[in-house]
């Protein structure tokens, strides 16, 4: 590790914060502080985790978009803020223009299962019940215009089926509903499921990464089980204010790359289902545009009216 050594203030010389718009617990808190503690151990200095969490992870990234661009207050990205554009008229800040990408972290793979009792053993199975009972399919997701709800949207729209949303506040409620057989399935993260799925409980149709995960390998991607190929990982990364210098990003890319590369880490992502990532801030950049457009493609097929927030 090398210092970023100006004439009179060395980078990094005081503790570094890492804002988290999540609850702690969460895959996405996790992941911070596992980043954070690597960072902390190369870079010789703290690096702290705050959870602001809130308005759909808003206050935490606006927080962060205004503060100082000294490399001292970073931002856990997380596919939300791809999708908050296309969901909120009137957003405080500007991602593309007030924050600027360091380098993607991990991703987690989502997954779609079912009650095993249900009969519904392909996605093909699920999609003809669906036609035949135009919104009788009931599946739960953690929440209107979450990521899990609106992939269900997106892939409804392209198979030309109508779905029945039910919304939850979280995973549990929703899988314990499935479980029960209030609801027919559940789109979550795959570690969220796993335990319900080694048990039997439930019944996985199809993951929506370009391949299959490692984690359950026996399960199709869309385009393997007939459906719209639409792909689509839960992705974490790190931002900083616009105006932070390039020296102080490329010093933190570097380092975080670094620590993704260590198998020490490959293995604790991998416990919560996570995929390490990394490569260059322009990689997040290129990445970040296409997430763009497929959320604004989702969110316009969930038919989510635009939400104005609060000032």
């Amino acid at each position: 590790m090398t210092n970023l050594v100006h004439a009179e203030d060395p980078y990094p010389n005081k503790p570094i914060k890492i804002i988290v718009g999540i609850t702690p617990g969460a895959s996405t808190d996790f992941l911070a502080r596992e980043i954070g503690r690597g960072l902390s151990e190369r870079l010789k200095v703290p690096v702290i985790v705050e959870n602001k969490p809130g308005a759909n992870t808003i206050i935490a990234n606006n927080l962060v978009a205004k503060s100082p661009p000294d490399g001292y207050t970073i931002y856990l990205t997380n596919i939300v803020s791809a999708i908050n554009p296309w969901m909120y008229t009137n957003m405080p800040y500007d991602f593309k223009k007030d924050m600027k990408n360091i380098v993607l972290v991990g991703v987690s793979d989502n997954l779609f299962a079912v009650n095993s009792k249900l009969g519904i053993n392909t996605a093909q199975e699920m999609v003809a019940f669906a036609k035949k009972n135009p919104g009788q399919f009931s599946y739960g997701s953690s929440g209107v215009g979450s990521i899990h709800h609106l992939i269900m949207e997106l892939i409804a729209e392209k198979a030309q089926v109508q779905l029945n949303h039910i919304p939850y506040k979280g995973a549990a409620a929703a899988i314990v509903d499935v479980l029960g057989g209030n609801i027919y399935g559940y789109c979550g993260t795959i570690s969220s499921q796993q335990e319900f799925i080694k048990r039997g409980d439930i019944k996985p149709l199809f993951v929506t990464s370009a391949k299959r995960s490692v984690y359950l390998p026996d399960v199709p991607t869309l385009a393997e089980a007939g459906l719209p190929p639409v792909v689509a990982g839960y992705w974490m990364g790190l931002s900083a204010p616009a105006g932070t210098p390039d020296a102080i990003i490329n010093l933190i890319n570097k380092e975080v790359n670094t620590i993704l590369s260590d198998p020490t880490t490959v293995k604790k992502f991998s416990v919560q289902a996570i995929d390490t990532l990394g490569g260059s801030p322009k990689d997040m950049d290129n990445f970040y545009d296409a997430e763009m457009k497929l959320w604004k493609a989702a969110v316009s097929a969930a038919k989510i009216p635009p939400i104005a927030l609060n000032k």
